[in-house]
């Protein structure tokens, strides 16, 4: 597994694969499959909340 320490969310995902399946979890809003995506990313359970309720205050930050 890659050293995710000092990555964002972003380039974590992009590190593991994730990104298209994380992307994928939003789209359907899937939101038990993002939280376990993001746990694999390294977040805690509340921090990938955060990031996840996060995302529809800002679609455009986070291209969608």
């Amino acid at each position: 597994m890659a050293d995710l320490k000092g990555m964002t969310v972003n380039e974590r995902l992009f590190a593991l694969k994730a990104f298209d399946a994380f992307d994928k979890a939003i789209k359907s809003n899937d939101i038990k499959l993002a939280i376990k995506i993001l746990g694999q990313c390294g977040l805690t359970y509340s921090s990938a909340i955060e990031t996840i309720n996060s995302i529809p205050n800002e679609p455009e930050r986070y291209g969608y």
